[in-house]
């Protein structure tokens, strides 16, 4: 009982002193967000545009998505290098199947079901065969590639049912679909993250794994969780990736896990785990998207978005380890 005590009072500090840095920090990056559209508007007019900008959060939709699941996956000390090839994986097989007549709500179904498996199985890997899961998620990200790759054959597919491509390109009152369902779910991983005990139990598990084991948290558990949660982000953003395009190939969301970790290091969830915020998640993916459509209408090579992308990922990273030791040092448990 001294032990969840003890680890009870500095949890409510620590978490609460991160809450007010981190809300201050995803406000802060709500500005620069603000301040690079009006930049990009009077350096382009084209950006400006309604139709621009719905495209710029569109495009963002399923790069929200999985960011808000990874928040909780990096908050837990993790990382998950695999998302692109699971995607991948979990697309393919489920748009065949339903080229070849499942029927187009069993496919969505089977989509969630193998993303929330793969995810727990990745889960299982690190907590219970203590596999670093850098190199877990390295390894399944390879393996699942690599089975994507000899399911499709290497050909493309597409044409799904107009019931399905209506999520990822129809509209309601205007506003993109897809749009408003990243919006829905970064609002409940927000409630999920910050109001619930497995939000808690995951940023406790970050911040001190042992000390949460002693406080009587199942840590392996919540760690499978936390994969398992990632597995269904990726369902929910490959849904409306593949409904948008309407297609899919075994090479769809290559590098897609760099852009995802880059928007959720940029809006402030410390990579030492503990920490974060999904509203910042949700600014860092649409200050992302912003640049990167800004960049595609200044004419701006594809390799070179890349470096560009790159520079960025470098620069949020030395921000954060910074801002983790100004943190580390000021907070008094």
């Amino acid at each position: 009982m001294g032990y969840l005590k003890n680890y009870k009072n500095m949890s409510d500090s620590l978490i609460g002193n991160a809450d007010k840095k981190w809300l201050f920090q995803g406000l802060g990056l709500t500005i620069v967000v603000i301040i690079l559209a009006i930049l990009f508007s009077l350096i382009n007019p084209k950006f400006a545009t309604i139709t621009n900008l719905l495209n710029v959060l569109t495009q963002a939709s399923y790069y929200i998505i999985l960011a808000v699941g990874m928040t909780f996956v990096i908050a837990a000390a993790g990382i998950d290098l695999s998302v692109g090839s699971l995607l991948a994986l979990i697309t393919v097989v489920t748009f065949e199947l339903i080229k070849n007549g499942l029927d187009p709500i069993l496919g969505v179904l089977l989509m969630f079901l193998m993303g929330g498996t793969l995810g727990a199985f990745t889960g299982y890997l690190i907590s219970y065969i203590n596999i670093p899961p850098f190199i877990a998620t390295l390894g399944i990200m390879v393996s699942l590639r690599g089975l994507a790759l000899v399911h499709s054959a290497g050909k493309m597919h597409y044409g799904l049912p107009e019931s399905l491509t209506w999520i990822g390109q129809g509209d309601i009152i205007g506003i993109p679909v897809p749009v408003l369902i990243s919006l829905i779910f970064a609002l409940f991983g927000a409630w999920l993250f910050n109001k619930t005990k497995f939000g808690l139990h995951a940023r406790s598990i970050g911040g001190n794994r042992e000390a949460a084991r002693l406080a009587g948290v199942n840590v392996k558990l919540v760690e499978i969780l936390v994969y398992s949660f990632m597995g269904l982000s990726v369902a929910l953003g490959g849904l409306i990736m593949i409904t948008r395009i309407d297609s899919t190939q075994a090479t769809i969301g290559t590098s897609m896990e760099i852009h995802v970790i880059a928007a959720v290091i940029i809006g402030g969830t410390s990579l030492f785990g503990g920490k974060g915020t999904v509203y910042g998640t949700l600014m860092g993916a649409i200050l992302l998207s912003m640049m990167t459509n800004a960049l595609v209408i200044a004419g701006v090579d594809y390799f070179w978005q890349l470096f560009i992308m790159g520079i960025i990922v470098l620069i949020a990273v030395t921000i954060n380890n910074i801002r983790d030791k100004r943190f580390l040092f000021n907070s008094k448990p």
